[in-house]
């Protein structure tokens, strides 16, 4: 019996101080990551369908890259982290292997990445 109560008055600390706890630092996420903490403000969604996202990436194509988003359409269109964002592949006709990716907060329509990458 005291083998045992000596065995969770050291062990029990050790295994609590074994679990760290990861933090999240959104100051050295990279471009292509989501941040740690997706908000979701509203009790209806923003952005809730594929053609709202749509109308919201022409706009946004339009006004930061310069593109004429009937030329640059279709849209490569997904629903990731949990169906709270939608993940947007433009393809760019400016660039051969340009492509534009887009994450937007579908309860807030906050603009989480935007960024051009070479494949």
């Amino acid at each position: 019996m005291l083998r045992i109560i000596l065995i969770i008055i050291f062990f029990f600390p050790l295994s609590l101080m074994a679990q760290k706890k990861i933090k999240c630092k959104d100051k050295d996420r990279g471009v292509d990551q989501l941040p740690c903490k997706l908000i979701d403000r509203y009790g209806l969604d923003v952005i809730p369908d594929e053609e709202t996202a749509i109308k919201y990436t022409d706009l946004l194509i339009e006004k930061r890259e310069l593109l004429n988003p009937d030329k640059a359409k279709p849209y490569e269109i997904s629903s990731i982290a949990g169906n709270k964002v939608w993940h947007i592949v433009v393809k760019s006709y400016k660039c051969r292997y340009c492509k534009i990716y887009i994450n937007i907060n579908k309860n807030t329509g906050e603009i989480l990445n935007f960024y051009r990458s070479e494949d």
